[in-house]
């Protein structure tokens, strides 16, 4: 530990106003063998942020790693998440604000291919909304690493009885903190509070329970779970990413595709030990199964999940690629692998507009059309008609050390989403919608908006919103 000090020291560490005046033959000396230079200045600026506890040099060295602009999205996402932290540590929060407007672009200027599994593209038309977790790249971040198991759990679990645990010690820390909080105010404030509160409840009700009692879950909401089990995997992190698309006016067009490791061994043994039923595949306007190559076949085996139904149906798997399963109801599996069969790409035009404009390193994304924006933005009423109206939603979540939260709302009314803009951020100052009253404590809490920033677009095409999580602050959004 002694060398690495000294090392670091050697290297500019010691004050803010040394930047970089060393030779480039000293600077060489402490790069690692195959280290690049841009993950030497990451790795030195990261010793100094979490061992050193140095902020001085930790801003040298990632302000030094974005001026360099390297090709390491990694490298480039988590400096940038981390200076936007360092700055507003030292009161200069509005050029954190300024890098996290970039992100972005910076993410599409690398590219998104690949950014859902292949078998998205066979999905209906119909669908309107996607969703999607990587799991394999969420659990290869240090800050999941260093999430205890309750978080995981809020993130993966499919044991009901953990889940309503979970929901519980949420909502018991969350009437603790409000208890703590009346408690601390003056009588005029709790008042004020309890006021503001009513009016909330009045205007957005108290939530969605008894709401549209009779309209089904899509598919994947208790499918993944099931497919888990299948596969005997014991909750949905043993998938590697899976995906989750819907209609907002049909539920029951939805489907899922799910990425797995070593797939073909699972289903072998959960079709053997009786969890899944390998279904003969049926006929296929147009191709001839028995003429086709044995490979080709492969992609149109079809399964049904033991002891599972949606809607008084069976539930039942696809695989058309590898490693790749698609859930979905059995009446939309005979569109699914005809698309299959014919290499029919029968995703809706504007999902996919969508998914090419989302970065493509994601842990979480999720996409809504201009379709069922509308629809959302239709139960706003009279207030619809002073609000931009939306082409569409995309949200996008990079984890690493830190969590990075963007989402993005194109517009053609630049005029309104400025107005929109502006409302938002007096909002977010003031607290809440009121206007100068303390925010609830689960909306406007400190340890989630320190970091918000809300903008616009350089063209003004589209309203911006980008917010860096700590670990505590991930925490506080999982577990209350």
């Amino acid at each position: 530990m002694g060398l690495v000090l000294a090392a670091l020291a050697l290297t500019g560490c010691w004050k803010r106003e040394a930047v970089w005046e060393v030779e480039h033959a000293q600077r060489r000396a402490v790069v690692r063998p195959g280290e690049s230079e841009a993950e030497r200045l990451y790795r030195h600026g990261r010793d100094c942020m979490d061992t050193l506890e140095r902020d001085d040099c930790a801003l040298d060295y990632f302000e030094q790693l974005i001026a360099l602009g390297p090709d390491q999205r990694e490298l480039l996402g988590d400096a940038t998440f981390r200076l936007v932290e360092l700055y507003r540590r030292h009161g200069e929060a509005e050029r954190g604000m300024l890098l996290l407007r970039k992100f972005w672009e910076l993410g599409m200027g690398m590219g998104s291919a690949g950014v859902v599994p292949y078998g998205v593209r066979f999905a209906p038309q119909t669908l309107t909304s996607m969703y999607m977790v990587d799991v394999e790249r969420l659990s290869a971040s240090r800050l999941y690493a260093d999430l205890p198991q309750d978080a995981r759990d809020a993130m993966f679990t499919c044991d009901e009885a953990r889940r309503e645990q979970l929901r519980e010690q949420s909502e018991a820390r969350r009437d603790t903190r409000r208890e703590a909080e009346l408690a601390a105010m003056s009588e005029r404030d709790r008042a004020a509070k309890e006021a503001s509160r009513a009016r909330r409840r009045a205007r957005f009700g108290e939530g969605r329970e008894g709401e549209d009692e009779d309209e089904p879950d899509p598919v994947y909401s208790q499918g993944l779970c099931q497919v888990a089990a299948a596969l005997g995997l014991p909750d949905t992190s043993g998938f590697l990413a899976f995906v989750g698309g819907s209609s907002h006016l049909d539920p029951t067009q939805s489907v899922a595709v799910i990425r797995v490791e070593a797939l073909e061994e699972k289903l072998s043994a959960a079709v053997a030990d009786g969890r899944l039923v390998l279904e003969p595949t049926p006929a296929i306007e147009g191709r001839d199964l028995d003429a086709m190559a044995a490979r080709a076949r492969d992609r149109l085996r079809l399964w049904t999940i033991v002891g599972a139904d949606y809607e008084g149906a069976p539930v039942q798997l696809m695989s058309f690629d590898q490693d790749e399963l698609t859930l979905a109801p059995a009446a939309l599996v005979p569109g699914l692998l005809h698309a299959r069969a014919h290499a029919q790409t029968r995703l809706s035009p504007a999902l996919q507009a969508l998914l090419g404009q989302v970065p493509a390193d994601l842990a979480f994304m999720t996409v809504v059309t201009p379709e069922a924006m509308r629809e959302v933005m239709a139960e706003a009423g009279a207030l619809a008609k002073l609000l931009p109206s939306p082409q569409g939603l995309m949200m996008a979540a990079v984890v690493y050390d830190y969590a990075g939260l963007f989402v993005r709302v194109p517009t053609e009314d630049a005029v309104k989403g400025w107005l929109l803009l502006a409302i938002a951020r007096r909002m977010i100052e003031g607290g809440g919608p009121e206007g100068g009253q303390e925010g609830e404590s689960e909306g406007a809490d400190a340890a989630f908006m320190a970091n918000v920033d809300i903008s616009q677009s350089p063209d003004g095409g589209a309203l911006l919103l980008s917010n860096i999580l700590t670990r505590a602050a991930v925490l506080r959004m999982m577990l209350g």
